[in-house]
């Protein structure tokens, strides 16, 4: 049995948001979960302050949720609260999910002896550290 390498494009793959035929009322839910910290931490999603800001009605939010949950767009914790799925955001940022492919495969750095050894002090700071001066 041989175990594959992590490969960002197929380990953090997710299809494109358009070929998932989302509402106008579920993607401004996802919007305003993302803007609200949704991505990087689970948060309360308040129907009734969504659908004020989205515009639209408390039964469109909860529908919404519920597609986005469904779709595992949204990661439901057990106290109730809602993070976007980190699947989405490398899927939107290329980028990012090359840099931390990057960042996987590269060697780790490593110090070495001069890193260990004492901090050397310029000239200046040495000859300050020499001079005695009178008590007055």
């Amino acid at each position: 049995m041989s175990v594959l390498a992590f490969d960002p494009e197929r380990d953090l793959a997710s299809p494109p948001l358009y070929s998932l035929n989302l509402s106008g009322g579920q993607r401004s839910v996802l919007a305003w979960i993302e803007d609200h910290g949704g991505l990087f931490s689970a948060i309360e999603v308040p129907v009734t302050d969504v659908a004020a800001d989205c515009g639209s009605s408390e039964s469109t939010v909860y529908d919404a949720v519920n597609r986005l949950t469904g779709l595992a767009l949204l990661v439901r914790h057990e106290n109730g609260l809602y993070r976007i799925n980190a699947r989405y955001f490398f899927a939107t940022n290329p980028d990012v999910r090359r840099l931390l492919a990057a960042a996987l495969s590269d060697p780790p750095v490593t110090p070495d002896g001069r890193a260990r050894a004492p901090r050397k002090v310029g000239n200046t700071e040495a000859r300050r550290r020499r001079v005695v001066r009178p008590v007055e």
